[in-house]
């Protein structure tokens, strides 16, 4: 088999694949949109397709479901960008044209923190490094907010354009055991009954992960929003927003969406400041304890030390998306190699 020409024909297509995904990262986008989508789908056409059942339409075309299931999502993003998307890019605008302004009380207010309880919350030495570092994290801040909303519309155009996405997650719900058995076939018959239990197994993590990750994301942007109209700190949309966005960022993520709300309450009082904190504390911890078990349960199990040190070499290597995606890169990585190690065990057990 080792020797026969078919095998090394598939040899050679797989490398040339994985050398063209490496070269050509472009073509990855598509595809993972089109994988998303289709994960996020697929339960709603299947749900659809049971309700046609259920009302005696046993032989209703599961092509119409997944139709069914596009205009669903359609009508779902037209309602957030009329009412979530047009209101933030307003406050968000706004608070770009603030943050200068900002910054600056920022910088004053610790003094006077200091002088209003009589400690030293810094000492003096690094205090100019301090202002040096809150002066670049504004401008850095700036130039990020600028870049999102830019990128919001350049995203959304982009998409648009791309006509192929629908496409290939129509195909992906339709035939994705068919795209799967394909790929198998191009590994020798020995491998292909372990391949496709590996290809299962990451299919099954990676579904359940983005679905409970994206529900945890939206939570936490309501509960933050609700949170912050309630303390009255200014642009609650805009922190809902981040920390909805950071939910998707394991560990550091929540300490990170909690500076910003955090350094506005500042603004206003040393006790908004101490309200701000104690509510991310609570939102955190319900959220750790009571509502991340029940959404995500154990989808994914990697170590902590491994999340945090994967969350750290992602962002340095790719930014905040690579933040969100370190851990499942990890947790794939994890079966994989746990199914080559123990390739004998599966191989007799199978």
């Amino acid at each position: 088999m080792k020797n026969s020409p078919e095998f090394w024909l598939r040899i050679a297509v797989t490398v040339f694949i994985v050398t063209l995904i490496i070269l050509v990262p472009q073509i990855l986008y598509p595809f993972s949109i089109s994988l998303i989508l289709s994960v996020l789908l697929t339960p709603v056409a299947d749900s659809i397709q049971a309700l046609m059942r259920k009302a005696g339409l046993k032989k209703f075309p599961y092509d119409i479901s997944i139709i069914l299931s596009f205009l669903l999502f359609i009508a779902l993003v037209y309602l957030v960008i009329i009412h979530i998307l047009v209101p933030f890019v307003t406050e968000a605008k706004s608070f770009i044209n603030g943050l200068p302004a900002i910054v600056q009380e920022i910088q004053q207010a610790i003094p006077a923190l200091e002088a209003e309880y009589d400690v030293r919350l810094i000492p003096p030495e690094l205090r100019h490094v301090i202002n040096n570092v809150v002066s670049y994290i504004g401008s850095y801040t700036l130039q990020i907010a600028q870049f999102s909303i830019s990128a919001i519309f350049s995203v959304a155009s982009t998409l648009i354009e791309m006509v192929v996405v629908p496409f290939i997650t129509f195909y992906m719900i339709k035939n994705g055991s068919a795209f799967k058995e394909a790929f198998v076939k191009l590994f020798p018959v020995q491998y292909q009954r372990h391949l496709t239990n590996l290809l299962e197994e990451i299919y099954r993590m990676l579904s359940a992960y983005v679905r409970g990750q994206l529900t945890l994301s939206v939570l936490m942007a309501m509960v933050t929003f609700l949170g912050m109209v309630a303390l009255d700190i200014p642009y609650p949309l805009v922190i809902g927003l981040l920390a909805g966005v950071m939910e998707l960022v394991p560990v550091l993520g929540p300490i990170i969406g909690a500076i910003p709300p955090a350094l506005l309450g500042l603004l206003q009082s040393s006790h908004v400041m101490a309200q701000v904190i104690v509510f991310y504390i609570i939102v955190q911890q319900l959220d750790s304890h009571l509502i991340m078990p029940k959404v995500m349960g154990h989808v994914i199990n990697v170590h902590p030390v491994a999340i945090i040190a994967g969350v750290l070499i992602g962002g340095h290597l790719f930014g905040i998306l690579g933040m969100m995606i370190a851990v499942p890169v990890l947790a794939v990585l994890q079966v994989v190699i746990r199914h080559m190690w123990f390739y004998d065990y599966y191989k007799v057990i199978s």
